[in-house]
Parts: structure tokens; sequence; C-alpha cells
């Protein structure tokens, strides 16, 4: 996949905001400005903060939590999810393939930190909060629980280079 150049200035400019923020307020995170995103784990969650352009004068911030991954599709999963959804007061969940996402996005141009940190604590609180009772009624893993397996696992012998 080819890196997404900034499209507006706008966009562009509230990712240095972001960028700045994040420099101050966690210890840790990863900056992919090729796509737009920074990745952090905060608390006991994996975040995803994404910028896209929003016609040519503001931005909008999505702020997204891994809850789950590698849970089985159902009628009744999908329903307790859109119950899910009517409750939380900011943000929704959502799924993609076998994985739930928790999301909450907002214009960016007028950003504070303290905007960004509280939307930060909502979206991890409330995947948090959710993500072990859905592994238990429905099956999968969370996000951490997926981290924390893949990074036990042993990585496989480098191949010799005349061999491939």
């Amino acid at each position: 996949m080819s890196p997404r150049q900034f499209q507006t200035g706008c966009q562009q400019e509230v990712y240095s905001q972001v960028k700045s923020y994040l420099d101050e307020l966690v210890d840790e995170h990863f900056d992919d400005a090729d796509h737009c995103d920074f990745y952090l784990k905060y608390g006991s969650t994996v975040l995803e903060i994404s910028i896209h352009p929003y016609q040519e004068d503001d931005a909008i911030i999505e702020i997204l939590a891994f809850v789950v991954q590698g849970v089985e599709p159902s009628f009744e999963m999908m329903q307790e999810l859109l119950r899910l959804n009517s409750e939380v007061v900011l943000g929704a969940f959502s799924m993609v393939g076998r994985d739930i996402f928790f999301s909450h996005s907002f214009l960016g141009r007028r950003l504070s930190a303290e905007q960004l940190i509280a939307s930060l604590d909502i979206v991890a609180y409330v995947s948090d909060e959710y993500d072990e009772q859905i592994v238990s009624a429905f099956g999968g893993e969370t996000a951490i629980e997926r981290l924390r397996h893949e990074t036990r696992q042993p990585h496989a012998p480098a191949r010799d280079a005349d061999r491939n």
C-alpha cells in the first residue's frame, strides 16, 4: 500500500498538533505519518488515532480502540453491539471481519489538549469496560491478550538469502 499524503493543509496542521500533544502527554506512541495515524497503549487498551481531511478547512480526528479480535460473528452478538451503542454516550462499536472496535470521531481544527485526553480516556474506558464481557459472551481475545500472545510466540528462524 502506498503512503497516503496529507490531502489538505489543515489535515497536516491537525496531525502536527496531535503529535505535539501526544509528545507532551503520553509516555510512548508510534507515529505513522505516511498514513496519518498514531498508535499507543493507553491503560489496558491499544488505540489508533487517525487524521482524515474534512473539506478544505478542517480535519476529522478518529480515536479507535481494538476491543476484541478473532470473534465469530453472530446475530446475537450484532444485537448486543447495537444495544451497547444505544447506551454509550460518545462513540460506537463496529465490527470488521472478526474484529470489534470502539471509536469516537470529532472535528480537529480547534483541538485542545484537554479534548484529546478526554477523548482518549472515554474510548479507552469503554473498550476496557466491555472487552472482557464481549469475550466471555461471544469468544475471541481482547486486543491486549492478542498482543501478549503474539509477542510470546517464538519467531521463525531466518532463511538463508541464497535459498530464496
